[in-house]
């Protein structure tokens, strides 16, 4: 038997004034609990109980060792209601990571919402483009966008990400609309950060191809500035382009083609023993943009 289920016995024969009552409140065998204080003084080398045929009563050593073992099994017990009471109500950082306007614009807010509904969390809020290592860079969650690839990562789904090819009305109007992959081809094309735009095909099935044209950028809000000044095609996130659609600034082409397997993801290491502060938190995101018809 492990030294701390000894000391507890200790402190219930203490508490209860004989081996019975311990072995009552325990589940054990007065036999058993005899025993294991016996081997307990043995391991100490010194006598912690008095015995008499009518009553227990402690030596000035055991008077001393039961006085802290006392304490020691007191802060075990807070120990353990302290992790049942994180189970329950959100505390401590939650750390996460984001990018982009998404971040900005969406997660930002949402994360500030959060914080007033549940005052004990702290929130620190990470901006960076790289793809970190949650595990061993601390951070509870990342949003990430897009196609997610394989990992052991948890990922769930928090909204939409539709992405939409539009051109402002003066550009179509001097060049036409695509209506294919091909015709795409004889547009100019606002290249973001990666050169290839995503799309779904007649048969379900998505592809990522490679464009090209006379504006680049890895900033969406350029991107947006430039398709808005008649420069050429871009292929946005609906939350960049929403209102000038609305307002017919940007006219969408290809929504046939529009790619149907993009999201924003809310990624964790595991969802074992998953702290009250990040499944609420997530839970908050996700519904915090149902709401959001464009998301």
């Amino acid at each position: 038997m492990n030294r701390w289920a000894t000391t507890e016995i200790l402190v219930n024969v203490v508490d209860g004034g004989s081996f019975s009552a311990a072995a009552l409140a325990l589940g054990l065998s007065k036999s058993h609990v005899s025993r294991q204080i016996g081997q307990l003084e043995n391991r100490l080398g010194v006598q912690l109980l008095n015995r008499t045929t009518r009553r227990l009563s402690l030596t000035e050593t055991g008077q001393a060792y039961y006085e802290r073992c006392k304490n020691v099994l007191s802060q075990l017990e807070e120990a353990e209601q302290a992790v049942l009471d994180l189970q329950e109500k959100p505390r401590g950082t939650l750390r996460l990571t984001v990018a982009g306007a998404f971040g900005e614009q969406y997660i930002a807010p949402a994360a500030a919402e959060f914080m007033k509904l549940h005052p004990h969390v702290q929130c620190h809020l990470d901006f960076t483009s790289r793809q970190v290592d949650l595990i061993d860079e601390g951070y509870d969650l990342a949003i990430r966008a897009g196609v997610l690839k394989d990992s052991s990562l948890i990922a769930r789904r928090i909204a939409s990400r539709q992405l939409i090819i539009c051109g402002s009305r003066d550009y179509l109007d001097r060049y036409g609309h695509p209506e294919n992959l091909s015709s795409l081809k004889k547009h100019n094309c606002l290249v973001g950060s990666v050169p290839t735009w995503r799309f779904r095909q007649q048969d379900g099935h998505h592809i990522d191809m490679k464009v090209d044209g006379s504006w680049h950028s890895n900033n969406g809000h350029a991107l947006l500035a430039a398709a808005r000044a008649g420069l050429g095609l871009t292929q946005l996130p609906e939350f960049y382009v929403h209102e000038d659609i609305e307002a017919g600034r940007l006219i969408p082409v290809m929504v046939d083609f529009q790619p149907t397997d993009t999201a924003v993801w809310a990624v964790y290491p595991s969802n074992r023993h998953l702290s009250p502060k990040v499944r609420l938190f997530v839970e908050h995101l996700v519904n915090h943009f149902r709401d959001i018809k464009y998301l």
